[in-house]
């Protein structure tokens, strides 16, 4: 069967290149023929719109909401935006016009792509729906209507598809709320590309880490967004100020970039971290698990909120597949994930809390070697080609 998933963003967001990319190659296998449809935070400068990927047929039409990578983004205005978003869903629904799919699977329930599913299936194609967020509370808006736009796409776009996917049981439960009958959902929770992961190698993570001046430093590392909206950080910066009192050789590691990091840097420095905390920047994708592999422990830092809750963390599970143990909030499906063998659970939104979870690992050698154990092993639920299976089978459902 011909596939085509429709995405709003590129491999230079999480998304695509650690959720669609790793299962559209595993469809890829399976013996489909399986399209990625992007849209490109600067389009106009890319230069390869077209190419493949261990099968994957890729192809950036458009240009995103925004432009710019993160941390360097700029934000459309209103009438732009606008134009933007509609010349995008467009570009989208025309390159899956002219596929002719027997499968349209709109990634995220956004209006871009949302408005290009609705269009391209009157063809006759079957629609489907990835769900991976919340995306009317994860996501940054300059004004109520936008979020309300999102909101309505939202919820009305699984109503409409055959099958829906989705990454949390919050937001399993949500759909059912909505009228998503359970005989049309799918939980696939994100996970490992063991074939595309670069696992780590000791001399070259002992390489890193004295690179880094981490040397006889009990060290976090923290992989990912960075962003007050839907990330944790300040709450992560306020933990470790607490932590640095008890363990003053304690080092943070934030790997990663974002719009907020400017800002977020500033508020370390305020906390008196500027010597204690070390930001390297945007890493290699498939880098993560070296970067990963420099820490004692690895923190996902989350207050109680819905978008927490609808979130399944790709720096949770590439921390199991590095053997490295995770200290997190009991928010969603996070205690599921690491259970009592792989890391610490806290009281979510509590920095003494987190900061006393980081340093139960950080002080004790013996338990973190068994949580490091017990990590490698939890790894192997999330390898994509067991969850693969399950999203096949969302295509053998009868309307």
């Amino acid at each position: 069967m011909r596939i085509a998933f429709l995405c709003t963003s590129s491999f230079d967001y999480p998304s695509p290149r650690g959720r669609w990319l790793p299962l559209a190659r595993r469809l890829v296998r399976a013996g489909h023929e399986v399209h990625l449809l992007m849209l490109h935070p600067t389009f106009d400068r890319v230069r390869m719109r077209r190419f493949t990927c261990d099968g994957v047929h890729c192809m950036y039409v458009g240009q995103m909401h925004v432009y710019g990578l993160p941390g360097e983004r700029r934000h459309f205005g209103a009438l732009e935006l606008a134009s933007v978003s509609l010349r995008g869903a467009l570009a989208l629904a025309q390159t899956a016009i002219r596929l002719q799919p027997d499968m349209l699977h709109i990634a995220k329930p956004q209006p871009i792509n949302g408005l290009a599913g609705v269009l391209a299936a009157r063809n006759g194609a079957r629609l489907y729906v990835d769900c991976d967020d919340y995306e009317a509370n994860a996501n940054h808006f300059r004004g109520a209507w936008q979020r309300q736009i999102v909101a309505w796409w939202e919820d009305r776009l699984p109503r409409m598809a055959r099958g829906v996917s989705v990454n949390t049981r919050f937001l399993y439960d949500r759909l059912q709320r909505l009228g998503v009958s359970e005989q049309r959902l799918r939980y696939v929770p994100n996970g490992v590309d063991f074939d595309r992961q670069t696992f780590p190698d000791e001399r070259r993570v002992d390489a890193l880490r004295a690179a880094l001046g981490l040397h006889h430093h009990p060290t976090v590392v923290y992989l990912g967004a960075i962003s007050t909206v839907a990330h944790g950080i300040r709450l992560l910066i306020d933990a470790f100020a607490i932590l640095v009192r008890r363990l003053p050789a304690a080092r943070l590691v934030i790997v990663g970039d974002g719009d907020d990091r400017p800002a977020l840097m500033a508020y370390a420095r305020a906390r008196g971290l500027t010597r204690t905390m070390i930001w390297t920047g945007r890493a290699p994708p498939e880098a993560a698990l070296t970067w990963l592999a420099l820490g004692d422990c690895s923190v996902d830092p989350v207050d109680d909120t819905p978008a927490a809750a609808a979130r399944s963390p790709l720096k949770v599970v590439e921390s199991l597949a590095a053997g490295v143990p995770v200290v997190t909030g009991d928010v969603g499906d996070r205690r599921d994930m690491i259970g009592d063998t792989a890391g610490v659970i806290v009281p979510p939104g509590d920095a003494q809390a987190l900061a006393d979870g980081i340093a139960t690992v950080l002080t004790d050698s013996a338990l973190c070697a068994q949580l490091a154990h017990g990590a490698r092993v939890r790894a192997a639920a999330y390898d994509w080609d067991q969850l693969t299976h399950a999203w096949q089978t969302l295509y053998q459902i009868d309307r």
